[in-house]
């Protein structure tokens, strides 16, 4: 058997400990002094792949013939992110905040399936549903403006303040899709006082070689049909010049549960996106852009026309219209396109460092369309335009052991209603300017790594909205808050890390929480927000407060050759955290909603969770997730509403070898979900005249714990110069009825049966 050995540096001639070092998929990580050792290899040609966060991925074609060692150069890359991450079930360290990692081989399993979904698999990330299509991500039990998704290096800049406004971003774009579960304001500012979600694309392959790859996908349960295809090469005039362009659409009728119709839970999906870049030694750019299209039905039995309707669907658990399977997609729905335009540019200065520029354009429209009298169905009831600018500069920098960046944030929004709805606005219009400086440090020392960052930021909001319905007033706000963090990483050796890491960050209200007032379709609720009470607009300012984390995150990894664990447990204390509160429901000409309510308090989250591989033997493998968390009202000693119920996942791999076949497996998956048991009281919508308690509520219990059965099984087929993946999959094999207590429309449906699911994948990929 051969060895593979050797060790990874940057462009300086430093180590990089805790750098990725994959052959043809087998994973290992350096040690603290940059060192990586693969043993048992057969002789042959491999692929070998190098990652380190920060740098650009190394891609080498290597032959073995007996044992050899290398030394592996990374070039510093112009993404701005440096976090610890997880890949393929091992576990590396570029900073002491703690992150999971889903690498493109992970990818291919969701392939067709919403960006929320994907991350489902990341211990301690869960989903905000609504209905069968709808993902919105939820780090550590937060979600909406406090998670930060940064998509091909630019922060997404859309209506995030929805429960229901999933990511406007292509799935089949990513190569990787990264989560940094600390508090990454002092980089980023406050949309990231949750955590940061990273959706990488691949790099740019300087090669005048043509390439690409098609996908294909077919889904049972809502007749769904999926296809991808990507091209792209260089010029042969100059090596230092690549582009790509990539499109992808989507169409699927209604859900089905065991038992009956999902009515109206279509999707509909056309995107595009292209790239063009230039590389040199010292200099580098990028023009990126992308269009992202879709259309979503919602459930059309979560919009009821009276209390009886709405009361007895939820004591009943059936849903009161139900229609036969069909593609059209009517009222209650959503329409979203989403435009960006990236450009990205870096420059290596002698002694100085390396300068990072990026300027981001953004244009996102919503739509949302209610069952409307008159034939008006057609006449959005919300639309908005958000126009969006980011300019993000900084400067990397590294003077003897000590390395860090500098720089600077800026945005400015520019939110407007389209008039003509004829439904007086669920948000108002407003501007809004955010600027932000940063200083982000870190230290090594033999086998310690140390990071401290510091942050201020200013925020300018100006509103307007109405009082009275007609009076036109113009309130301003003027935001100033500090970020700071404290963390240090030990190896105990090459293999045991411990990480702890502290993080105070700040988050003002967004203007949706503020002044929200109306009908939020998608949701099916009446919300109002914290400046407004009884149909006034409240004009003490001063009653607003700041949203302030202090979050103490701490991590244990180990990561061997046949066997890794990381297990994390967290403490976040958020004063004056703001929720939707529910407090009674409300007739209005388009039905009966219940109505929830902004409001502020004291909450703890304390958590913990963790993932293990384990290879069995050659063939057999174990992987499995966990993730708990409490969550607690401190102001009224009372539980909080939409937090994540425990969660475990067990899957068991069988790979089998064969002469003319690769990656030939099969993987039973087992999630369970436990029940919600520190879930809000339960008053029905009837009751709630006769409920005096002071308690919280809920206007239904929590579902009961569930466990599922989803089994895949998938080979890739080697053709000359090629390659053809296929995969089979069953998700829900056993067809169970079961409920999400994190889906907004469990008051109205269950989710959805079996589905079985074809996935297709040719790829004529090069990186020669």
């Amino acid at each position: 058997m051969i060895t593979l050995s050797g060790s990874v540096q940057d462009t300086n001639g430093n180590v990089l400990p805790g750098a990725t070092v994959l052959i043809s998929g087998m994973g290992e990580s350096t040690d603290e002094n940059g060192k990586f050792i693969v043993k048992e290899l057969c002789a042959g040609e491999y692929e070998l792949l190098v990652k380190y966060v920060g740098f650009d991925d190394s891609i080498a074609k290597i032959k073995l013939t007996g044992n050899r060692q290398l030394t592996i150069t990374l070039e510093p890359s112009i993404k701005l992110l440096e976090a610890v991450e997880i890949a393929s079930g091992s576990s590396h360290s570029g900073l002491t905040n703690t992150s999971y990692s889903l690498s493109e081989e992970e990818l291919e399993h969701f392939k067709g399936k919403s960006l929320g979904e994907a991350l489902k698999r990341v211990p301690g990330v869960s989903a905000m549903q609504t209905g069968p299509s709808v993902f919105k991500p939820v780090i550590d039990g937060l979600h909406s403006q406090r998670i930060l998704i940064l998509n091909n290096g630019i922060r997404q800049e859309g209506q995030q303040w929805g429960v229901e406004h999933a990511p406007e971003i292509d799935p089949f774009i990513a190569s990787e899709l990264k989560v940094v579960k600390g508090s990454e304001t002092v980089r980023y500012g406050s949309d990231a006082i949750g955590g940061v979600i990273i959706v990488d694309t691949p790099p740019l392959h300087q090669t005048s070689k043509l390439g690409g790859e098609i996908n294909a996908g077919a889904f049972s349960n809502n007749r769904m049909g999926v296809f991808s295809a990507m091209l792209e090469g260089g010029f042969n005039k100059t090596e230092n010049l690549s582009w790509r362009i990539q499109s992808s659409l989507k169409k699927g009728g209604d859900f089905s549960t065991p038992d009956y119709v999902l009515s109206n839970t279509g999707v509909e999906e056309l995107n595009f996106s292209g790239a063009l870049g230039y590389k040199g030694d010292d200099t580098g750019a990028e023009l990126y852009f992308s269009s992202f299209n879709t259309e979503i039905g919602i459930l059309r039995a979560s919009h009821t026309g009276n209390l009886d309707d709405l009361d007895n669907s939820i004591r009943t658990g059936v849903p009161w219209y139900i229609e036969d399977f069909t593609y059209t997609i009517n009222p209650p729905k959503q329409k979203i396109n989403h435009q960006l335009v990236k450009l990205s540019a870096f420059k290596k200065i002698a002694g100085v460092g390396k300068l990072n520029i990026l300027y981001g354009g953004q244009f996102d429209q919503r739509k949302e369309f209610d069952t409307r009298r008159g034939g008006r169905s057609e006449i959005p009831a919300l639309s908005l335009n958000l126009i969006s600018n980011v300019l993000d500069v900084s400067l990397d920098h590294e003077i003897g052991k000590l390395e860090g960046s500098a720089g600077i944030n800026v945005t400015f929004k520019d939110n407007a209603n389209v008039p003509g709805t004829g439904i007086r606005p669920l948000i108002p219009n407003y501007n809004q300017f955010n600027g932000g400086l940063f200083v982000l440090e870190k230290f090594r020392k033999k086998k310690w790594l140390f990071e401290a960052g510091v942050r201020y930021d200013h925020q300018y909001l100006k509103v307007r909205t109405f009082i009275n319905n007609q009076d036109l007033i113009e309130p301003e706000f003027n935001f100033d808050y500090f970020s700071g963090s404290l963390g240090a990483s030990f190896y105990f050796n090459p293999n045991t890390k411990f990480s702890t890491h502290v993080g105070v960050s700040a988050r003002p209200p967004h203007v949706s929480e503020l002044y929200s007032e109306g009908l939020h379709h998608g949701t099916a609720s009446i919300e109002e927000g914290l400046m407004r009470q009884n149909g006034e607009v409240l004009s003490d300012q001063n009653l607003i407060k700041n949203e302030v984390s202090r979050k103490w995150i701490n991590s244990f990894q180990i990561t061997r050759k046949k066997f890794s664990v990381e297990l994390s447990a967290y403490y976040n204390y958020i004063s004056n955290y703001v929720f939707l509160k529910p407090t009674g429901t409300r007739l209005t000409i388009r039905g009966y909603f219940p109505v929830l309510v902004y409001d502020q308090t004291d909450a703890l989250l304390l958590g913990t969770d963790g993932l293990v591989h384990w290879d069995i033997s050659k063939h057999l493998e174990y992987s499995g997730t966990f993730a708990f968390l409490y969550a607690h009202d401190i102001t009224n000693d009372d539980v909080l509403t939409w937090i994540p119920p425990a969660q475990i996942e067990n899957a068991i791999t069988y790979t089998f070898k064969t002469s003319k076949l690769k990656d030939l497996f099969i993987t039973v998956r087992v999630p369970t979900a436990f029940k919600q048991n520190r879930a809000p009281v339960t008053v029905y919508p009837k009751d709630i005249p006769d409920y005096d308690g002071e308690k919280i509520y809920d206007f239904a219990p929590a579902p009961a714990a569930y466990t599922l059965l989803n089994i895949e099984a998938g080979v890739k087929v080697p053709l000359k110069n090629r390659e053809l993946y296929i995969s089979l999959a069953g998700e829900n094999l056993l067809n169970k009825s079961y409920r999400v207590y994190m889906n907004r429309l469990r008051y109205f449906a269950d989710e959805p049966g079996q589905n079985f699911i074809v996935r297709i994948k040719y790829n004529f990929h090069s990186h020669n």
